[in-house]
């Protein structure tokens, strides 16, 4: 079967993908207003201390979120090459396939924490090792239902996965608070966790239930994803780096205390990387399926820089004039000296979601070169973390120094590409 692209009138898709991608965008900032809401409540019911092991159990949730989110980049644009061909039947199958490799990954991912429970609690200085083994309990449905969410950005189906979203938020807050409230502490923040992964999994599953007696997936389209997936884990490992790195760095490094008033300071100042999230969902699969097409997909990345710029310098200039009231208002008298802080830490990442949207653009094309350099931008903040990590004011710094060398490196890849295009990951064929 020849694989001939298939898409319906350019304007009448692209209306349609920007009333999607509004939907999208309002569901994904309700959702993480929610998620903000609890982070926040966790703050002001729980001492210092504690809001630093509870943080550190969101930490770990946000490194495996980032390999779900492999599971899902590798999906969605897999599923929407296959659907632009017109092969709808081998679409499911495969997503089939990734999602039985999901579970497998999830169940061994969940042993690796029950089992190192005891470890991990000393490594990281917890009051107790059980958090580690609930939030394990969760693993396999979280990396499960992230293959069907895949599907559903693949298809362009952003009215369903919007409601996944919504779904993960209202029971992890409903739970989380619920737990808290009655005295659960940190082990009752994780069990929120867990139990929002489940049903998650179960609104995914009942989202993209198919059923299809697809052919086989051919062993070259395996490779080619394959190939595509350790393209998407470079850009996921350096993502992981650099929005984890320095939470974990400042647990190990500085006192409970500090630690704690450390992560409350990254918790307001990744608004703005979370806020400017939908526009990466959105970008991605349609920069994808027009890449599928043979269109160009140039002015949907600048879009999206300017979008994702506009948001973070509003919460840059927000925080510059209002932080410290921001910071009383929402996280209480014990952090609100920690505005200037604050501005400087939006900043950076604000410079780091620009660089991510234009990697995850390019990689949405095939090309890696700007995984790359998100990757040498993951290294340098580690090394300076590493020097750098006696205060609060010290990681802050080490982050604006590497994700400014980060913004540069992907500005140099970006103009050199002009001058001399890079091979794409991989080509479809005739099948």
């Amino acid at each position: 079967m020849s694989r001939t692209a298939v898409l319906p009138d350019e304007a009448a898709a692209g209306t349609r993908l920007a009333r999607a991608g509004m939907v999208l965008a309002l569901a994904t900032t309700v959702a993480h207003a929610g998620n903000y809401v609890l982070n926040l409540l966790m703050a002001r019911w729980l001492s210092p201390a504690e809001f630093s092991d509870a943080t550190l159990m969101v930490t770990l949730m946000a490194v495996v979120t980032a390999l779900a989110m492999g599971l899902q980049m590798v999906t969605a644009r897999s599923v929407g090459n296959f659907e632009v061909a017109g092969l709808t039947d081998v679409a499911d199958r495969l997503a089939g396939r990734l999602r039985r490799w999901a579970w497998s990954s999830g169940i061994a991912l969940a042993a690796v924490l029950i089992l190192t429970a005891p470890q991990l609690q000393q490594v990281f200085h917890t009051a107790s090792a059980w958090p580690f083994v609930v939030l394990g309990l969760g693993m396999p449905y979280y990396l499960a239902q992230a293959v069907g969410r895949g599907a559903l950005q693949g298809r362009l189906a952003f009215g369903r996965l919007a409601v996944t979203f919504l779904v993960e938020m209202l029971v992890r807050v409903g739970v989380s608070v619920s737990l808290l409230a009655l005295g659960g502490g940190v082990p009752g923040v994780t069990a929120g966790l867990t139990v929002s992964f489940i049903a998650t999994w179960l609104s995914v599953r009942s989202a993209t239930a198919r059923r299809s007696l697809a052919p086989k997936v051919r062993a070259t389209d395996l490779t080619e994803i394959r190939a595509y997936a350790a393209a998407v884990g470079l850009l996921l490992g350096a993502q992981i780096i650099i929005t984890n790195g320095d939470v974990l760095i400042a647990k190990h490094f500085l006192e409970p205390e500090i630690a704690g008033a450390y992560s409350a300071l990254s918790l307001m100042g990744r608004a703005a990387f979370f806020l400017s999230w939908s526009v990466a969902t959105v970008v991605f699969p349609a920069a994808a399926r027009r890449h599928a097409a043979g269109q160009n997909s140039d002015q949907l990345l600048r879009g999206g820089i300017y979008a994702v710029a506009g948001i973070g310098g509003l919460c840059a200039l927000a925080t510059g004039l209002f932080g410290n009231v921001f910071i009383g208002i929402f996280l209480g008298s014990t952090y609100r000296n920690l505005g200037g802080l604050l501005t400087v830490y939006v900043v950076s990442t604000t410079l780091f979601a620009v660089s991510n949207l234009v990697a995850s653009h390019y990689l949405a094309t095939g090309r890696t070169t700007e995984s790359w350099a998100l990757l040498s931008g993951a290294v340098v903040q580690t090394v300076l973390l590493l020097h750098w990590n006696h205060s609060m004011q010290e990681l802050v710094r080490a982050q604006l120094v590497a994700m400014t060398v980060l913004v540069v490196l992907v500005a140099v890849c970006r103009t050199a590409r002009k001058s001399s295009p890079e091979p794409t990951v991989e080509r479809r064929t005739s099948r």
